[in-house]
């Protein structure tokens, strides 16, 4: 498997390894394309009391809403400004929405528990009032399977209704590679010390307590037992979406890190098990993260990706931010935040369809007093 840094124009960084057919399939498969940016959001009731998520206790519940309506108005309303952390750094909305802005990109935002709904004007989809439940007792959810099957038929009214030949499916759930770890454990994956963090501070021991103590309650080691019990309830919506895309032919990018890492692992547990479609085969689906993800030194991306399946292309998108003028930006290369809101998903596709890191760069240092006041 090749990892590709893409800074328009594609830049190999493991030098063990050559940018294969699949790869180059993909990317042309995308050019020239229309697009259609997707966010799943969550929140997850563990949050309230345990420090699982890099995000301040105070807002966290409501960083969802906020960062959808940057993405989509350009500004939050739920909050007096977008997310922000300890370290100053912003959230990553800001990223999704440079491009959402640069490149035109129409946005659909999914409700799959949110615990302060977004105000913004459809396409709004709300799939399910209440949110993750508590992942450390092992009641994450109720219904995966059926939060699966709402998934597919969105993917099919998408696909048959929408002029898209691309779908970006991004996600907000802070707290996210808490469920990601429990899951991809769950499955019997490799996992532990590979699951990255939007803290500079993984908080390792404490996501590992958690889930652990989780999965000591599910029902079994099923596919949707483990997600009841520790999953989070945009991991089973995006699943099943994939899987109708992928029938109808649609090229998907999964837009984030080990949190849409743990998504393939539920979509190949699902395929074997149930459907038999060997979807992550067909050659329709990639995973598009951050540079911050992929240089995490406390978390193995590629390792977790390998394990589940060799022949997806994972691609990393540059921003390079060492170069910003504001310290808030220069801090992602620290390890602050590293990915979110589908940003480096939709990076990708922007910078095989002309924009440059550069582009995305100006676009937010340009709007950064409106958004935070300032520098």
């Amino acid at each position: 498997m090749s990892i590709i840094s893409v800074n328009n124009g594609y830049d190999i960084l493991d030098d063990d390894n050559i940018l294969d057919n699949d790869n180059k399939n993909f990317l042309s498969n995308i050019k020239n394309k229309n697009a259609l940016f997707a966010c799943v959001l969550s929140t997850i009731e563990t949050t309230k009391y345990l420090p699982i998520s890099g995000v301040n206790k105070s807002v966290i519940e409501y960083t969802p809403a906020a960062d959808m309506e940057l993405v989509v108005l350009g500004e939050s309303l739920s909050l007096k400004s977008p997310p922000i952390d300890a370290t100053m750094c912003p959230s990553p909305a800001t990223i999704t929405r440079a491009n959402v802005h640069l490149k035109n990109i129409p946005v659909l935002t999914i409700d799959a528990g949110s615990a302060i709904k977004p105000k913004i004007p459809s396409p709004y989809i709300l799939i399910d009032k209440i949110p993750t439940g508590d992942i450390y007792k092992g009641l994450a959810m109720k219904d995966s399977k059926g939060l699966f099957e709402m998934g597919r038929k969105i993917g099919k009214y998408i696909g048959e209704n929408m002029p898209l030949d691309v779908l970006i499916i991004g996600e907000c759930v802070p707290g996210g590679t808490t469920s990601a770890l429990g899951v991809l454990l769950g499955l019997g994956y490799d996992a532990k010390n590979k699951v990255s963090s939007g803290s500079v501070n993984n908080p390792v021991e404490l996501k590992l307590k958690v889930v652990e103590n989780g999965l000591r309650n599910a029902k079994s080691k099923d596919v949707f037992d483990i997600l009841n019990a520790v999953g989070d309830k945009m991991m089973p919506v995006v699943a099943g979406m994939v899987f109708s895309l992928t029938k109808l032919k649609k090229f998907i990018i999964l837009a984030g890190g080990t949190q849409m890492a743990s998504v393939l692992s539920i979509i190949k547990e699902i395929d074997e098990k149930y459907l038999k479609e060997n979807i992550l085969d067909l050659g329709y689906l990639s995973l598009g993260t951050t540079e911050f993800v992929l240089n995490d030194k406390n978390s193995d991306l590629k390792g977790i990706i390998e394990q589940i399946n060799e022949n997806i292309p994972v691609y990393a998108s540059k921003f390079n931010y060492e170069k910003s003028k504001i310290p808030g930006l220069r801090a992602y290369c620290k390890g602050s935040v590293k990915e979110g809101v589908g940003a480096g998903g939709i990076s990708l596709y922007s910078y095989v369809n002309g924009l440059s890191p550069e582009d995305i760069r100006n676009y937010i240092e340009n709007n950064y007093s409106k958004w935070y006041g300032s520098e």
